[in-house]
Parts: C-alpha cells; structure tokens; sequence
C-alpha cells in the first residue's frame, strides 16, 4: 500500500511497507542519527527509513562490511543521491508508520514515527554485548522506534539539539507510561538498542527558533506530536498498549517470572499430572485482583531497586500484599523471612497454582488430566 503526505513544510513523504521516504521541496537542515549523511548537515535533498525485513517478516542480510555502507546502498536502490541523502533502518512494516502533525498558531511540527519495542527494549546503562569492528558488521537485535521531526521553522543549530533532547524524553514517557520493561535487566525501558533520529527545518527563513526545549510551546508540541505517534506506531506494529500491558506476565518479564518458570516450578511440587499450563496461566495472566496486586508489588521492587525504599520497608509491604492475596484466593503459604521480593512472589504463584490443582483432583479424582 502506498501513502503519500505533504508534510507542514511543504516536503512529500511516499511511505509503503518496504520503505519511507521524504523529499524535499526546498533547501533544509538535517540533524541525523544516520550512518549515511548523519549530524548536521545543509546539504541534503532527501531522507529514508528503510524497513530491512521482507515480507515474511525475515530480516535480510546487511549490504556493505558497515550500516554505512549498507544505507547508501538502500538510497541507490530507493533512486535517491547517497551522497545527499540520510536514512534510518528498521525492521517494522512501514504500513504502519504514524504521521502526527501539532499546530499553534504560526508553529506547526510533524511527527512520522514507526515503532516496536517488544524484543528489543533497552534501559540507557544496560549491560552492553557489541563492539564495533569497522571491517565486520554489527549482528543488531530487532526492534526500533524511530522518528522524524519536520517543521516549516528554522531552528538554530542547539535548537535542533535541544529537540533531539526533547522528542527522546517524550518517546521514554510512552514507554514508562506502558511499564515496558527491559529485555536484559529489571529496569524500566528508555528505549530500544537501535533507536534513530532525523530532525529536518527549514533552511534560512526569517524567524530563527532558539529553544525547543519544554518550556516553550515549540517544544511541547514537538513532545505531543511524538508521544501520540510513538504510542499509536507500537500498537500497529505489535499490539502494545495499556490494555494488552494490563497483564501479569507482561509485568514480571523483566524479573524473570514467566509461565515456563513457574510451570517448571510446579511440576517439581507436583509432579506426574498432566496438566495444560497455559490454560492455568491464561486465568492468571489477566484476573484484575492479581494485576492490580502484582502492578503494587512490581512498584516495591523498583523502588527498593533504586534506594527509594529500603529493604526493610520494601520487605514490610510485599509481605502486607502477599497475605491480602493469600486471603483473597483462599490459600496459604508460608513466607521466607530472607527471600527476595520476586522469590516470594514466585513461591505465592505455585502455592496458587497448587492449590487449584489440588481442589480440582479432589472434587474430580476420574479425572488425569487438568
């Protein structure tokens, strides 16, 4: 499907599944994260991002010994000039691009985003495991979200930084707002591992903007236009919203706790039945007693995590919620004095589980399988 959009400046964006590429009407300033024509540049005539999977959804080999390499062989391939020209990669289907454009007054900015962060989500300090080597490429994980910034102004040269700052900072709300997790630790997402960025204004015009930063009106549409389309793009591309994050397993992902490990935990309590896991776990995952709780007990643990509670205290209230969920579900379970927060937690869910089971065999003991 091809969609074409005449941006705020006047610049023509032609999106399909495969790649997005903007055009320029008139001379522009570029800020790029790219490989290809990154920095700052004047001297630009066109902008791509480049959806390298194909249509089974497998991404393709990298062209070139470099991803700089590999974008200026996408911008020929694109027809466009590589020396005049910026991209980013992704591994999103661009049909599900979002383009979000905010106006006040004589201000007006455009945001074209496409997103996903299941797979790759990443807490700014994680554990790193990639080095650059500049005659090998980098085997990069997927999952991207990234965005373009187009407005009709002129923004100064720390403008633009201070935009780049800017639409970062609304892009990481989206993803605290949604509890994203990280996928190599317990903390709370900032973005993905190969996010990018392209900013693109207008050249000379009367009017030079000198802040785009959250005091000004400037910036605060820049971070409304980018927050919608980064939450709309994530929901095209992999369904995440607040209703599907609104789910046990979703939250304690990041601690390790998921349906094979507290199934292999139950089994070793319980073992010789035969019993279908992941209809248990389908119950669990959504009963709104059980997120709630677990959404309370998650907040402790990052909070311990970070030093704003002490152990102590943390330990204190996980316990309160552990015997309210104990009551409510009408099952009983010894706690450990010295377990950490996620151990207690992973102990209730067995003794949960358990005591499901065992309630079922005795009402129904004909019965081998659950």
């Amino acid at each position: 499907m091809e969609r074409i959009f005449v941006l705020c400046n006047g610049d023509r964006l032609t999106c399909t599944e495969k790649a997005a590429i903007f055009r320029f009407s008139a001379p522009r300033k570029v800020l790029s994260t790219g490989a290809n024509g990154g920095g700052i540049r004047s001297d630009l005539t066109a902008a791509f991002n480049y959806s390298d999977c194909g249509t089974a959804g497998i991404c393709q080999p990298m062209e070139g010994k470099n991803l700089r390499e590999h974008q200026r062989a996408v911008a020929e391939r694109l027809g466009l000039d590589p020396d005049h020209t910026t991209g980013l990669d992704t591994a999103a289907n661009l049909d599900n691009m979002v383009v979000i454009t905010k106006c006040w007054g004589d201000i007006q900015i455009t945001a074209a985003v496409s997103g996903g962060a299941d797979v790759n989500a990443l807490c700014a300090g994680d554990q790193a495991f990639l080095t650059e080597s500049g005659s090998a490429p980098c085997p990069i994980p997927l999952g991207t979200i990234n965005i373009f910034l187009i407005t009709d102004r002129t923004l100064s040269p720390g403008a633009m930084a201070e935009l780049l700052l800017t639409a970062t900072e609304a892009k990481t709300a989206v993803l605290r707002d949604l509890m994203q997790g990280s996928s190599v630790s317990q903390e709370l997402a900032t973005g993905t591992g190969t996010d990018g960025m392209v900013i693109i204004c207008a050249a000379d015009t009367e009017g030079t903007l000198l802040n785009a930063g959250k005091h000004f009106k400037f910036g605060e549409l820049a971070a409304r236009a980018v927050r919608e389309a980064v939450a709309e793009a994530l929901f095209r591309q992999t369904g995440c919203c607040a209703r599907t994050q609104r789910s046990v397993f979703r939250r304690l992902e990041r601690f390790g706790i998921t349906e094979n490990t507290l199934s292999a935990q139950c089994q070793t309590q319980l073992p010789g039945l035969d019993i279908d896991w992941s209809r248990i776990f389908k119950k669990i995952d959504h009963d709104a007693f059980l997120v709630g709780a677990v959404a309370l007990y998650v907040h402790l643990a990052d909070q311990c995590r970070t030093g704003m509670l002490t152990g102590a205290e943390a330990d204190d209230w996980a316990n309160h919620l552990l015997m309210q969920l104990q009551r409510h579900y009408q099952c009983s379970m010894p706690i450990p004095p010295r377990a950490d927060l996620m151990e207690k937690l992973s102990q209730f869910f067995c003794t949960l589980v358990l005591t499901h089971l065992q309630g079922q065999q005795r009402l129904y003991p004909e019965l081998s399988s659950v």
